[in-house]
């Protein structure tokens, strides 16, 4: 005896540690129930209630019985039936840790979001099961009663002949369609069809509206359906009820109503019927015809209601909603069953069909609450559908049914991102019916869902472990084993986290999650892999995850640059022959290379730090590689840091200092881009005298534009430099771009006054020029050595005299001055000497000197002809005249020219006005 219990107590153990290493390893969950409450689900009537609901734990929930919970809920949803209003300061969803804390994005990345599948649900349409005889002396009614008999005794041929011939002479007979007879006849007609589609009757055939005799052929699938669909719709919409309604409340004929509720039909298609086969019989005694109408009126109702759904005829279905409760008021009807109006298939899996079938009617009423909402959430109108959701609670009817209500509320605010109204509606649903969510796990899913987008961690826990252990769905598991496992990673429990992702990877390896799975795992594992390993490990990830989502390709290619970097900042310690900026850019080409594969990647942001610092070092030298701009942004953005990084050593390269060599680069880049406030600032420093005096002409120049500091400046320049004229041509070049050579000031002063030179005013402009032109004079060849030096000498050409303007001629050979002129090339080629060369020749044709004459205006004159320079031959011709007088034979034979060759009509003109005043001999021949 000893032994068997000693045998029991070793067994106990091994269970309790088998159950312990179960637990850890996430193969068995904790069965709570509810596993979304918190406190907040229960709204406090007063304030003695709200000390209690403050203490209230998951426990006294278990020990408190169903009908008292649900009557907190009912009282908590009283005080907020109007959803609406009460959602308006609601924070929307997407809110994630990954974009509140970027260091621990690399351990649970950003989270796939799980789209919700439309919850499908379809609603009863009812097959009449029960016939009986009309007491009756009508004779429609009386051959009613025959189609009826044919119907019970299942002649279904026969009785399909008489219910179109009935119809027919109905029709012929001009028979009103609201009377009691004609309404009869439809609603019998109706039921028939139905009948005969829910048993997929096929060898009945369809007469056509000629009356012709039917043949095989004329069936086709759905007809039935669809005849049944139209007169129940054509009842439900063009009768007047009230006709048929009692003044005072009236019994109905129980056997009919209680038994159609045992032959529950649903629609999935419009062609399509789905239910058990269902047979009729007769009632012992003959029944009066409008007790019958009035007691299949709401079953009439409900089919119009139902059959509508699938093709979306919204109206239909709703004013037969409406009649089903106004027709509820106004009769006795039995007490009905009890039983659960939910029905769905087993194993529950949440994208399962839900099959209302209301037992009494409460639930019935409910019920067309309920496909109101679902419409409404279809037509995406939810507050629409919510004020339905909150019409079909408040009927108090079987908790099952209201849970559903509450879970449809859940799936309206998960589809606005009202989270923490979606997760309060889904506990909700959780807390009506403990078996709620065996049948709709839906509820517990994206119960999980609210609460974990919500940050309800412990929540969302608990909802995820409760749905493995009730459901094994194998779409929808594998979701819930990566929630397990982020949540477990936000608590530091990495070794349970891993443990998650390989049951995904083991079980559901081919699922969308399987490749979050996947790169968690190598980002939690790879630290501890060698190089070749982790490179090997890598490639599996990316064939793994080719065709996932790209958040996860940057992922993965982030762990391993992580990692990567974590190396080259050891090496960096430990080499001693690798300069501080080399070092730097192997972690900077790193990471640039990651950020040249993934420009958005979200994971960029762990590195922002890294590469700021990694950018102070480049920094350093980035002036003399003509980048001063993004030295001083560095230098602006991260002043504080470089401030402290001068007295110690870099964080990521070891020996990186920022010092006076960084400074001086500072000081000549801002001086540079002309940023005066960082340029003020990096005088007063130690290097702040670099430079002089240069730098002060400089300075003074840039800040105090005149022409004594350009003066000052010009004369400073020349002084200061034997490569005065190759200088001027470096800065016309625009290839000054060394931040550190040893001209650097001269040659920013030079460009300071270039600037000057060209956007002073007009007199300041003259001064300057007029200076430089004295020195340019002594030496004409420099005039055309560079464009500053010739622009200059020709804005100052103003103020030269027919000495200086010889002078400039005097620069180049007559056919040099005539190429400038007559060539077009020269324009572009030679811009300023072509300008001086056009100068010379006005000059010359208004303020004439032998030598310019001789040199700039007869060649060019020679060149062009009369033909093409008519008006400066005129010009030319007039001013010898003055000097030689109309006597004189050249002077003549060029206004004879003139008159002949010239093209333009006034020169023409003048030169036959002349020839007739001044040689009167040639005036004759003008006038013929």
């Amino acid at each position: 005896m000893l032994k068997i219990r000693y045998l029991l107590q070793i067994l106990k153990l091994i269970y309790f540690i088998f159950l312990l290493f179960s637990l850890n390893n996430g193969i068995v969950f904790a069965q709570e129930w509810p596993s979304l409450f918190i406190n907040e689900d229960i709204i406090p009537q007063n304030k003695s209630e709200l000390k209690q609901i403050k203490k209230l734990q998951t426990k006294d929930i278990q020990k408190m019985p169903q009908e008292k919970i649900r009557e907190k809920i009912l009282n908590s949803f009283y005080f907020i039936a109007d959803f609406i209003s009460s959602t308006k300061q609601e924070e929307p969803k997407n809110w994630f840790d990954s974009h509140k804390n970027p260091d621990n994005s690399l351990k649970y990345g950003f989270p796939p979001e799980l789209k919700r599948p439309p919850l499908t649900i379809y609603y009863p349409a009812y097959n009449l099961t029960k016939l009986a005889y009309f007491v009756t002396e009508n004779p429609y009614i009386s051959k009613l009663n025959v189609c009826q008999g044919f119907w019970a005794e299942n002649r279904l041929q026969f009785a399909y002949d008489c219910f179109f011939f009935l119809q027919l002479e109905l029709a012929n007979d001009k028979i009103p369609i609201n009377s009691l007879e004609r309404l009869q006849v439809n609603l019998l007609h109706a039921f028939f069809l139905l009948h005969l589609a829910t048993n997929d009757v096929t060898n009945v055939h369809i007469w056509n509206p000629k009356t012709a005799p039917p043949i095989p052929q004329d069936f086709t699938e759905g007809d039935h359906y669809a005849i049944s669909r139209v007169l129940f719709s054509y009842i439900s919409t063009q009768v007047d009820d009230t006709i048929y309604l009692p003044k005072q409340k009236t019994d109905i004929i129980e056997p009919i109503y209680k038994n159609i509720f045992e032959s529950p039909v649903y629609f999935r298609v419009t062609a399509k019927v789905w239910g058990n086969k269902t047979s009729v019989t007769l009632l012992k005694d003959p029944i009066d015809p409008l007790k019958w109408v009035q007691t299949v009126m709401p079953l009439a109702y409900a089919n119009t209601m139902a059959m509508n759904q699938g093709i979306m005829l919204w109206q239909r279905a709703f004013n037969s909603a409406q009649k089903i409760e106004n027709y509820f008021q106004n009769f006795n009807y039995p007490k009905m069953s009890e039983d659960s109006p939910l029905i769905v298939k087993s194993p529950s899996l949440v994208k399962n069909e839900i099959f209302i079938a209301p037992k009494n009617n409460t639930d019935f009423l409910a019920a067309t609450d309920l496909f109101r909402a679902t419409a409404m959430l279809i037509a995406k109108d939810p507050a629409k559908s919510l004020e339905y959701i909150s019409s079909g609670i408040l009927r108090k009817g079987h908790p099952e049914i209201s849970a559903l209500m509450f879970n449809l509320s859940g799936n309206a605010y998960f589809d606005l991102d009202l989270l923490r109204w979606a997760r309060r509606s889904y506990s909700w649903a959780e807390l009506f019916s403990k078996s709620f969510a065996e049948k709709v796990p839906s509820s517990l899913i994206y119960g999980g869902e609210s609460a974990y987008w919500y940050g309800k961690y412990d929540v969302a826990q608990k909802s995820y472990e409760r749905f493995l252990k009730l459901i094994g769905d194998p779409e929808f598991s594998p979701w819930a084993y990566l929630r397990l496992a982020e949540i477990e990673e936000r608590k530091g429990n990495s070794n349970n986290a891993k443990n998650y992702y390989e049951v995904i990877l083991r079980k559901f390896n081919s699922h969308f999650v399987a490749a979050d799975a996947q790169v968690r795992l190598f980002c939690l594992y790879q630290n501890g892999l060698t190089k070749n390993t982790k490179k090997v490990e890598y490639q599996k990830v990316v064939e793994k995850i080719k065709n996932s989502r790209d958040v996860l390709k940057k992922q993965a290619k982030a762990c391993m640059l992580k990692v990567d970097l974590e190396n080259l900042q050891e090496d960096s310690a430990k080499d001693t022959k690798t300069t501080v900026v080399e070092k730097s850019l192997k972690q900077k080409e790193a990471i640039d290379k990651y950020a040249k594969e993934f420009p958005d990647s979200e994971f960029l942001v762990l590195f922002t730090d890294r590469i700021k610092e990694l950018e102070l070092s480049v920094g350093t030298f980035l002036a003399s590689e003509n980048a001063c701009n993004k030295l001083i942004e560095y230098y602006l953005k991260n002043k504080d840091s470089l401030v402290k990084l001068k007295n110690s050593n870099h964080h990521y390269v070891n020996g990186l200092k920022w010092g006076n060599d960084e400074n001086l680069k500072l000081l000549r880049c801002s001086a540079f881009i002309n940023n005066v406030s960082l340029w003020k600032e990096m005088r007063k420093t130690e290097i702040g005298k670099d430079g002089e005096p240069l730098h002060t002409f400089f300075y003074n120049l840039s800040q105090k534009p005149s022409v004594e500091n350009a003066l000052l400046a010009y004369s400073s320049l020349k002084k200061s430099s034997d490569n005065w004229v190759k200088k001027v041509k470096t800065i016309e070049k625009s290839s000054f771009e060394a931040i550190l050579k040893e001209d650097f000031w001269e040659m920013l002063t030079l460009r300071e006054l270039m600037k000057f030179d060209l956007l002073t005013s007009k007199s300041a402009n003259n001064l300057l020029n007029n200076a430089v032109s004295q020195d340019l004079f002594n030496e004409p060849k420099l005039i055309y050595s560079s464009n500053t030096f010739c622009y200059w000498m020709l804005r100052s050409s103003s103020q030269f005299n027919s000495e200086k303007w010889e002078s400039i001629a005097k620069t180049k050979d007559k056919k040099e001055w005539l190429n400038l002129l007559t060539d077009k090339k020269n324009e572009q080629k030679m811009p300023c000497e072509t300008a001086f060369a056009k100068a010379l020749f006005t000059v010359s044709l208004r303020n004439p000197t032998v030598y310019l004459d001789s040199q700039i205006l007869l060649p060019f004159l020679e060149k062009q002809g009369i033909d093409k320079g008519a008006e400066d031959w005129l010009q030319y011709v007039q001013r010898i005249e003055k000097e030689r007088g109309n006597k004189d034979q050249e002077v003549q034979a060029i206004y004879r020219k003139l008159l002949k060759e010239a093209k333009e009509p006034l020169v023409k003109e003048a030169a036959g006005m002349w020839i007739k005043k001044n040689i009167p001999e040639e005036a004759d021949k003008l006038l013929w």
